[in-house]
C-alpha cells in the first residue's frame, strides 16, 4: 500500500510540474519555489501553473539556480548551461538537447513576449530534486548536497514566508530611481555626501574614460551601494549609433573598464540622448543578445541646460514631472539628472521634495527590474 501511494505521488508531481495534465486547464494557479532550504523571493503571480504545467520566468529562475542563459533570438534558442553542461531548446519544436543528446521536450510558455520555463523540467536537467508541497502550493527544489531539511521541517523553517501570504500585503509606496549620468566627475564627492547624508541610494550612469580618471569617486559609489550603470566611451551620435555592433563595443568596454576600477560589472545601459530614436530594433536586438537592460527617464531634470542663476529650474522641472507621473498612476519613477555643480546644490532639496512627496527612493536593483525604455520593449 505505501508503495503503491509513493508512486502515485510521483506520478501526480510529474503531472503538476511537467505539464502532463490536460491541456484545456488554462485557468493560473499561482505557486512559490523553494531552493534546498530557503524559498525564493518569487512574488504572488511570478510563477504558477498553467494548463497543467508549473513555470517561471526563465530568466529569474535560472539566475537562482546558478545557470547561464543565452538567448539567440533568430535562431529561436535558448541555451542553459551549468557545471559544464549545456542544454539547448527550440522554444518553436520544444526540441531539447543536454550536451548533444535528445531529452525528454522543453516545458515552455510565453506570455506578453516573457520567456517562462517548466520548473521541474529545467531543474532535473541539472540535476536537482522536485517536490510539490500542495498544502503550501510550493515547488521545492534541492540536491542531497545542498539541502539538510527534510520536506516537514523545510515548512517549518520557512513559515514566516507563508504567514505573510496569509496577511494583506502592506501598502506599497511609489518609488523614484534618481540617477546620474556622465560620471564620475569632480562633483561626484558632493553628490555622494548629499546621498549619504540622506540615506538615499542613487544609480550612476558612467562614461568609460571618466572611470579611469575618477576611479576613487568610482570605487566610493560602489561600496556605498550605488548602483552603477553604463554610458557608453564617446558619448557621441557618430560613431555611437552608426552600427549596432559599435553601441554594443562601447558599453562592453565601459563595462570592463567599470569591473577592472570597481569590481563590479554592470547589467544596465543608458543610450546617450535617450533610445529614442537611435536604438531601432537590430540595436536593442543586439542588447538583448547581450544581457544587457535599459533604461531612459521618465522625468527629464534638464538640469544640463541651466546655470546657477537658474538653477531652481531643476527642482521645478522635478516637481511638474511628479505631478504628472502622479496623474498616470506610475508606481516607478526614474528621474534624470546631471553630475553638474548646480545639480549637486540642488539635490538635497530636491530628495527632501520626493521623499516629502511619499517616495521611496531606490537604486537601481537588477533582481526587481522596472521596464523604462521609449521604445516600450519589454525584453529590455
Amino acid at each position: 500500500m505505501k508503495r503503491r501511494l509513493i508512486i502515485m505521488c510521483s506520478f501526480l508531481l510529474l503531472f503538476i510540474c511537467a505539464g502532463g495534465m490536460p491541456t484545456h486547464a488554462a485557468e493560473k494557479k499561482n505557486i512559490y519555489i523553494g531552493l534546498h532550504d530557503k524559498m525564493l523571493p518569487f512574488t504572488t503571480g511570478e510563477a504558477f501553473i498553467i494548463n497543467g504545467q508549473a513555470v517561471a520566468p526563465s530568466e529569474k529562475l535560472s539566475r537562482y539556480l546558478y545557470i547561464k542563459e543565452t538567448i539567440k533570438e533568430k535562431e529561436g534558442v535558448y541555451i542553459f548551461e551549468k557545471n559544464g553542461q549545456q542544454l539547448k531548446v527550440n522554444i518553436k519544436t520544444k526540441e531539447a538537447l543536454l550536451d548533444g543528446k535528445a531529452v525528454a521536450p522543453a516545458v515552455t510558455y510565453t506570455e506578453n513576449g516573457k520567456f517562462y520555463i517548466g520548473i521541474r523540467w529545467i531543474a532535473e536537467q541539472f540535476g536537482f530534486q522536485a517536490d510539490y508541497l500542495s498544502e503550501h502550493k510550493t515547488v521545492r527544489l534541492y540536491t542531497k548536497a545542498g539541502s539538510k531539511l527534510s520536506n516537514e521541517e523545510f515548512l517549518v523553517a520557512n513559515q514566516p514566508f507563508f504567514d505573510r501570504l496569509k496577511s494583506p500585503p502592506p501598502a506599497k509606496k511609489p518609488v523614484a530611481y534618481v540617477t546620474f549620468d556622465d560620471g564620475p566627475s569632480a562633483q561626484s564627492a558632493s553628490i555622494l555626501k548629499t546621498l549619504a547624508s540622506q540615506q538615499v541610494k542613487a544609480t550612476f550612469f558612467y562614461i568609460e574614460p571618466n572611470i579611469s580618471r575618477y576611479g576613487a569617486a568610482a570605487k566610493k559609489a560602489a561600496a556605498e551601494g550605488h548602483y552603477l550603470a553604463l554610458h557608453s566611451v564617446t558619448h557621441k551620435v557618430n560613431p555611437l549609433y552608426k552600427s549596432p555592433q559599435n553601441f554594443i563595443n562601447e558599453m562592453e568596454k565601459t563595462n570592463q573598464t567599470l569591473k577592472k576600477v570597481t569590481g563590479q560589472s554592470s547589467v544596465l545601459v543608458r543610450a546617450p540622448f535617450g533610445s529614442s530614436p537611435y536604438l531601432k530594433q537590430p540595436f536593442r536586438d543586439a542588447l538583448v543578445k547581450k544581457g544587457y537592460r535599459l533604461w531612459d527617464w521618465d522625468i527629464d531634470s534638464e538640469d544640463w541646460k541651466y546655470n546657477t542663476s537658474s538653477k531652481a529650474r531643476i527642482l521645478q522641472n522635478i516637481q511638474a514631472g511628479i505631478k504628472l507621473q502622479k496623474k498616470k498612476g506610475d508606481q516607478n519613477v526614474v528621474i534624470l539628472l546631471h553630475e553638474k555643480k548646480i545639480t549637486a546644490e540642488m539635490l538635497p532639496q530636491i530628495l527632501v521634495y520626493l521623499k516629502k512627496e511619499g517616495y521611496e527612493l531606490k537604486a537601481y536593483n537588477p533582481s526587481a527590474h522596472v521596464t523604462q525604455n521609449f521604445w516600450k520593449d519589454g525584453r529590455l
